[in-house]
């Protein structure tokens, strides 16, 4: 298969410029002057001595000071995953008081292992038995008094940003209710937001051809990012890394380090402008192609593509969501919801007209999905006055309603939270990618809802929620 990258100049390192080793000096013999005797000679101090064998990536042994040791790859490896143990310990122990902790640590080492080689899959969604509506809050603020686009979640759970059609940008504290940080507004909508995992990085598509980096804390400008042709129409990072995926109108997914805030590679394939983009923790994303009804998985590191085609009466793929490594969902303006395996070529199981049909008769356009990661619920929001979640069954993971949240008004952006206690909702009068009709009797807000698991005996509340 041929390359898809964009070919430049080798990415080599320059040329070094080496000098001609100059001739030894012969040693000036200097008249009248006596050499220094052996017992002359300067002595390094216990303390240089530490400081030189630390320079030079040593250790000094103190029980034993003729002993200067190197610690090994493998010494490294074998001393951090003692100390992840011992972290892991801490926090179960923490969690747990009393009792046997081992079997804890256990599970937590598996899952972690699980996860990491995209194995991990939890069947959760028995444990959900309805939503909370009493206990619901809606995000607002005064400024922002267009329609919501999207949102990002920090990895804890515990900031949220939210951005809208005037360009405002706002960091909320979801444990605090409270929010912390806003941007000025912009003549564009902003379409995407990536946070990076420690805060450090907030990516921001914003409706122009380049990408804007800011603070992930104070919202202040960082860098630009320029080498799209067109709109950036979504951008998300690789987990736990600064590595940035985009993909914009022109076509093409660009990659990038933002340690250097450099660009790195251009990926070609799609055939129309590209419309979602997702991606986890291996090294390739995966990105939906809108009008020429494609799903690809981008291997970066093997410079190859994955390419899934949809039926052929699909008329656009407009979002893309990874469940795990090994599975995704699509859907599209023709109301239909598909979940995929990565190693099939056709959708495992399809849902047409997923949220009914307008009084025309037209599908209602699937605008937002979620999934709650390495599970078996997935979520799907429209215009029909719901946001409806899904379980996914067997292997064949078919398809069926779990529940329905009532939410009214256009459902522009869709996530839960990491430990799946919480659905949270960007909902507004308006489409987020146009003015095609409005829904004068919704809101523009965000709404948090809270999810019942287990055998919280409150579920099927439904009382108004609380704004802030």
């Amino acid at each position: 298969m041929s390359s898809f990258f964009l070919k430049g100049k080798p990415r080599t390192a320059p040329k070094r410029k080496f000098q001609k080793p100059q001739p030894k000096q012969k040693k000036k013999e200097v008249l009248g002057r006596k050499e220094k005797d052996e017992s002359e000679e300067e002595i390094d101090s216990d303390e240089e001595e530490e400081q030189t064998a630390v320079a030079s990536g040593k250790q000094f042994n103190f029980e034993d000071e003729d002993e200067v040791f190197t610690e090994t790859a493998q010494d490294k490896r074998l001393r951090l995953a003692k100390k992840y143990l011992n972290e892991v310990e801490e926090a179960e122990r923490a969690r747990k008081e009393d009792g046997d902790i081992h079997d804890s640590v256990t599970a937590v080492l598996k899952e972690d292992y699980l996860e990491s080689i995209g194995r991990l899959y939890r069947e959760v969604s028995s444990r959900y038995t309805g939503f909370d509506m009493e206990r619901a809050v809606n995000l607002r603020y005064k400024q922002q008094h267009l329609s919501p686009t999207c949102l990002c979640l920090t990895d804890d759970d515990r900031f949220l940003y939210v951005a809208n059609k005037n360009g405002i940008i706002v960091r909320w504290d979801l444990a605090k209710r409270g929010r912390l940080a806003v941007t000025k507004a912009q003549k564009t909508a902003v379409f995407a937001l990536a946070i990076s995992h420690d805060l450090k990085f907030l990516a921001v598509a914003d409706g122009t051809n380049e990408i804007k980096v800011l603070d992930g804390a104070t919202l202040a400008p960082v860098n630009t990012l320029s080498g799209h042709s067109d709109v950036v129409t979504g951008v998300v990072f690789r987990k736990n890394t600064h590595q940035l995926f985009s993909c914009a109108k022109d076509r093409t997914v660009k990659v990038w380090s933002l340690d250097e805030m450099l660009y790195v590679e251009t990926l070609y394939g799609h055939q129309t402008p590209v419309t979602s983009i997702d991606a986890l923790s291996r090294e390739r994303c995966i990105t939906s192609g809108g009008s020429d009804c494609s799903i690809r998985i981008w291997k970066i590191v093997e410079e190859s593509q994955l390419v899934y085609n949809c039926h052929p009466s699909t008329d656009s793929v407009e979002c893309v969501k990874l469940i795990g490594n090994e599975h995704f969902v699509t859907c599209g303006i023709d109301g239909s919801l598909s979940v995929w395996s990565s190693g099939k070529k056709k959708p495992q199981s399809t849902v047409q007209f997923a949220h009914g049909k307008t009084a025309n008769g037209e599908a209602n356009w699937i605008s937002a999905i979620a999934s709650l990661l390495n599970t078996d619920v997935i979520a799907s929001g429209s215009c029909d006055g719901f946001v409806r979640v899904w379980r996914l069954i067997g292997a064949s993971k078919t398809i069926e309603p779990l529940m329905e949240v009532p939410v009214e008004g256009f459902v522009n952006a869709l996530t839960f939270s990491n430990d799946g206690k919480q659905l949270i909702v960007c909902v507004g009068q308006e489409h987020r990618l146009g003015r095609w009709w409005t829904l004068k009797q919704a809101k523009n807000r965000t709404l948090v809802v809270p999810l019942i698991v287990s055998e919280d005996e409150t579920a099927g509340k439904r009382k108004k929620p609380v704004d802030l």
